[in-house]
């Protein structure tokens, strides 16, 4: 913590980032660093917090940096923090629904043949990891309901589960428990 601004407040070191003082916003930056990276871990779960952590907590910055510069100091009834935190966590989570929607366009934009092939000119690696492949698409295929396939589908193209209910015909909520199922049957069958 800089001694210098150890003993201002959030809303002083607000307006002395807005008047263009760095040294403010490292201070704040640190002092919200917990918050930052708690919502980066919330939003990627463990299985993708270690290959896109530095991407999001830089995106989670910029965020933060831009909630120093919107937030309404004159209101009493939002704290600094409440604000950033929902600011960080609203970015973040479109953020990784672009994420699963590239992925999902780049596997579903390409025939199976395509998908994970090795570089390698060897055609036997590349038949066995086509084979292997298809394989997985099948175990996941017979493992889910056509509706639950329906879902994942959708899921995995970075649709909310609002916009699911509102294309299959079925509330939030029940989209909602229909991930959770998928999530649950997948991880189970693909251990």
């Amino acid at each position: 913590m800089n001694e210098k601004f150890k003993d201002r407040g959030v809303l002083d070191l607000i307006a002395m980032v807005r008047d263009g003082n760095d040294g403010a916003f490292e201070e704040l930056l640190q002092r919200y660093t917990p918050l930052i990276e708690a919502s980066v871990a919330r939003v990627l779960g463990e299985e993708q917090y270690s290959l896109y952590r530095d991407d999001f907590k830089q995106e989670a910055t910029l965020v933060f940096y831009n909630a120093i510069l919107s937030y309404n100091m004159e209101q009493h009834e939002v704290e600094f923090g409440l604000f950033a935190k929902i600011c960080i966590s609203n970015a973040l989570i479109s953020q990784l629904r672009v994420l699963k929607k590239r992925q999902y366009e780049r596997l579903s934009g390409t025939s199976d043949e395509e998908l994970f092939v090795h570089d390698s000119t060897d055609p036997s690696l590349k038949v066995l990891e086509q084979e292997n492949l298809k394989a997985l698409y099948s175990k996941i295929k017979s493992v889910l309901s056509d509706y639950e396939y329906r879902i994942w589908q959708l899921y995995m193209s970075g649709k909310t589960a609002k916009d699911i209910g509102n294309i299959v015909g079925r509330d939030e909520r029940s989209v909602n428990n229909a991930i959770y199922r998928i999530r649950k049957k997948l991880r189970e069958e693909l251990q």
